[in-house]
């Protein structure tokens, strides 16, 4: 077979298959969406229509989140400080980074972030990706620059297919690199602690545990204002919040300023973000600075009573000055027991399944 003008013929069948990609034919780029839990006791989560979670992107986003490339000499990954045998917290009260310098604060746990925002301690990220793009270059984090990072990445096996089937692009850039990360992280979902399996009407609690939880919801504990939810345990109108761990005397006294030091309202110093209760057997020490090292330190200050600063928590210097005018104390009071039935209860939060979950591994290619 024979054409008289074949330059005609071959730019029609271009043609063609230009329009069939267009149109979401055979070639036209493809994503898979990504299976997300839907538990029945849990808020649906919002899509981000600017970065849908994808099989592809998940999968990108887990060995990136791995990858030690992104770090000046090589040594450290997200994981490094993440880890994921801790439920994405670290276990040392402060990180290091790859020039051996300590960072300021305890490394938060990275579990259920899909219901989240605001990140860090101190809220400067307003997203998963704002905050992905900071660490690489941070000289007390990984330590390198982005240029240099997503150089390397371009250059190593397989990252460019990866991204090229996660984004449409073999051409890597370092906002898809956080469009990744974030979708990784938002893919980290705990929901079979034994207190989900009880709300579910799977499984029952401990009578400890459930007059812990008892305590928890009410004023005898005081808990349910600042964590409530069950997807974080964190109060949706309460953020960040001052929960009295230092006695400070006037605005300018807090030696870590937290939200304050990020929106430069000095009604903001003092204020870190309220973090999950979520696994709290795993992500040990505790508080913005890693100062407690156990639960029983944690219930032992919450029962002792919050120190007084400034910025202190509104509902916090309510409640105590109720229990002054109530009972003679400024603090909880709770018995031994209701300490134990308390922690009985924080426990049964802790959803051990995830160490079984593939995407809280490193990644097997």
């Amino acid at each position: 077979m024979s054409f008289r003008y074949p330059l005609i013929f071959f730019s029609l069948i271009a043609l063609v298959f230009a329009c069939k990609k267009d149109n979401g034919g055979d070639d036209a780029f493809k994503t898979t969406p990504y299976n997300f839990p839907q538990p029945s006791n849990f808020r649906a989560a919002e899509v981000d229509p600017a970065n849908p979670l994808t099989e592809e992107g998940v999968k990108l986003g887990h060995r990136l989140f791995f990858e030690r490339q992104l770090s000046k000499d090589g040594s450290l990954s997200c994981a490094g400080c993440h880890r994921p045998e801790n439920a994405f917290s670290d276990p040392r009260r402060f990180s290091l980074g790859v020039d051996g310098t300590p960072s300021t604060r305890q490394a938060m746990s990275l579990i259920n972030l899909a219901w989240s925002d605001q990140f860090f301690w101190d809220g400067r990220s307003a997203t998963l990706r704002e905050q992905a793009l900071l660490p690489v270059p941070d000289p007390t984090e990984m330590h390198l620059s982005w240029p240099e990072a997503v150089t390397r990445l371009q250059g190593i096996s397989n990252y460019p297919e990866l991204f090229k089937k996660a984004f449409g692009t073999d051409k890597i850039t370092k906002e898809l690199v956080a469009k990744a990360l974030e979708q990784y992280q938002k893919a980290l979902v705990s929901y079979n602690a034994p207190f989900d399996k009880y709300l579910r009407g799977e499984g029952n609690l401990s009578p400890s545990a459930m007059r812990g939880m008892q305590m928890f919801n009410d004023e005898k504990a005081d808990c349910f204002h600042c964590h409530s939810t069950p997807e974080l345990f964190v109060h949706p109108a309460q953020i960040f919040g001052n929960n009295g761990l230092d006695l400070v005397d006037n605005l300018d006294g807090f030696a870590d300023k937290g939200l304050g030091g990020f929106t430069g309202n000095p009604q903001d110093n003092g204020r870190f973000k309220v973090p999950s209760l979520r696994n709290l057997t795993m992500t040990a020490p505790y508080m913005h600075d890693g100062r407690f090292q156990t639960l029983d330190e944690v219930i032992d200050f919450y029962n002792e009573g919050p120190k007084i600063s400034p910025t202190l928590d509104p509902i916090m210097i309510a409640e105590a000055n109720r229990r002054v005018l109530q009972f003679g104390r400024w603090g909880l009071g709770l018995t031994p027991q209701e300490k134990a039935d308390l922690k009985a209860f924080l426990i049964a939060l802790t959803d051990s399944t995830i160490l079984g979950n593939p995407l809280f591994r490193p990644p097997l290619n």
